[in-house]
């Protein structure tokens, strides 16, 4: 009933139109947070993909996951990261936060990437009671929330999905009860990389590859879709 627009531009698009996806840029190099063995993203947190991620977090766009997911999987593909993990999972969003929602809207990316990959995906952590994440001072969420795993056997590699990262400590959360439980390799994707406070990203003046429009004409170029 209502058509989707282009989070950048406000022209009809879903869910973001092949003019605004060349804004994109690709994510600051930063280490991996502890515990993690590699950290992929496609993208900068910042304008477009801030706004895509928002939709999905706060405004229930979940026709946007899909997109973002493909975005997700380009890297792990590009890193041979797919070939070498047996299960994806995610890092849970408080209880609180899921009601609210309706949906886990990390799980429901972490499922999209999982199908875009052809791997398993498995709920594998509970999340502590605790605050969540958005809108505390940085040294508050350094400290990050506190996971425990769940029962059943676990694969010895995993992918963990999560939406944004900012100080990296959600996902060295997750990874720890991950390798308490067993897990010897973990790699996170992310949809955005936010760079450390007082730091200038380094990235290119162009695009990532896997975010350029496909041949004139074609169904995913016309949908915005790299």
């Amino acid at each position: 009933m209502f058509p989707a627009v282009c989070p950048g531009c406000g022209r009809p698009a879903e869910p973001v139109c092949a003019a605004c996806v060349r804004t994109l840029r690709p994510p600051p190099s930063l280490p991996p947070p502890a515990g993690v063995d590699r950290w992929l993203a496609p993208f900068a947190y910042e304008g477009v993909a801030r706004e895509l991620v928002a939709r999905v977090k706060y405004r229930r766009a979940r026709a946007t996951v899909p997109w973002l997911a493909a975005c997700m999987a380009r890297p792990v593909v590009a890193a041979g990261a797919h070939t070498r993990v047996g299960l994806v999972t995610w890092t849970p969003t408080t209880m609180s936060r899921r009601r609210a929602r309706g949906f886990d809207h990390a799980e429901a990316m972490a499922r999209a990437v999982a199908r875009e990959l052809g791997l398993p995906a498995r709920a594998t952590l509970r999340r502590r009671p605790g605050p969540p994440q958005t809108g505390r001072p940085a040294a508050a969420r350094r400290a990050g929330p506190q996971f425990d795993a769940r029962p059943g056997p676990l694969a010895g590699r995993v992918l963990l999905v999560d939406d944004v990262a900012t100080t990296g400590a959600t996902l060295a959360a997750a990874a720890e009860a991950l390798r308490r439980a067993g897990v010897t390799s973990v790699v996170a994707v992310t949809a955005a990389r936010t760079p450390r406070p007082g730091t200038v990203p380094r990235v290119s003046p162009k695009p990532p590859a896997y975010t350029r429009p496909m041949a004139a004409g074609s169904r995913r170029e016309n949908a915005g879709i790299p």
